[in-house]
């Protein structure tokens, strides 16, 4: 005996659950629906519902993807208002959790905007780790190989660190959401 066809109610519970649907289990809950009622998928049925999350899921996922290599301070709004609207759609119209990859990304937004309502003009730049070896090294080498604490050079490493933290992070939460 075959697998039965799961309703679209079970489908949409899973899909608020945050479970990713595979093209094997879309089609084969296609092929189920085939057997079921004849040729031809419904409109609305469980396949077409199946497909839907599926196709939803993965833009939220190709979305969110982009802004992982993204500096977190280059962060907007508009972009986390955005990655959060598809992740709302992925999850059955369910608002993310905290901590999820949208939230944490409406985190970085709002700490984006605020620091840039202050003029804080480091919090926009873009460091890497090398910038900030690179100015350690200068200035160790300037004042006798030791840095100062909150010098410039001090403060570079600080926003590269954070920034390298908050990628990792990023990366980490959309690998998670993903498995989940």
């Amino acid at each position: 005996m075959s697998e039965r066809l799961p309703t679209n109610d079970e489908i949409t519970k899973q899909a608020a659950k945050g479970i990713l649907f595979t093209p094997e289990q879309v089609q084969n809950i296609a092929k189920k629906e085939l057997e079921i009622s004849g040729p031809g998928i419904a409109a609305g049925g469980p396949a077409a519902t199946a497909q839907s999350f599926y196709d939803k899921q993965q833009n939220f996922l190709e979305e969110a993807t982009k802004l992982v290599d993204k500096p977190a301070a280059a962060i907007s709004k508009e972009q986390a208002s955005h990655i959060m609207s598809l992740e709302t759609k992925a999850l059955a119209g369910q608002r993310p959790a905290k901590g999820s990859l949208s939230s944490t990304l409406q985190s970085i937004a709002d700490h984006n905007l605020t620091e840039s309502t202050t003029d804080n003009k480091e919090a926009e730049a873009f460091v890497t780790k090398g910038d900030a070896a690179k100015a350690m090294h200068d200035e160790a080498v300037a004042h006798g190989g030791t840095v100062a604490k909150g010098s410039n050079a001090s403060q570079l490493q600080s926003i590269a660190d954070k920034t390298e933290h908050l990628k990792h992070t990023l990366a980490e939460s959309l690998l998670k959401e993903a498995r989940e």
